[in-house]
């Protein structure tokens, strides 16, 4: 999934990897690289409580 914010230039991005080291791996070796981004900011999902639908 990758959404836009309203306002400021914000982007989500909903990746699925192995574990927690291929995740920080992913930020930091293709991510933080990119020459468009500024700024990374992460959130891991614990546990679903709801789908939608």
């Amino acid at each position: 999934m990758l959404g836009r914010g309203q306002g400021v230039r914000d982007y989500f991005l909903r990746v699925a990897v192995a574990g927690h080291a291929a995740y920080e791996a992913f930020l930091m070796n293709r991510l933080s690289g990119l020459p468009a981004v500024l700024r990374l900011e992460s959130h891991l999902i614990m546990k679903t409580i709801k789908e939608n639908g």
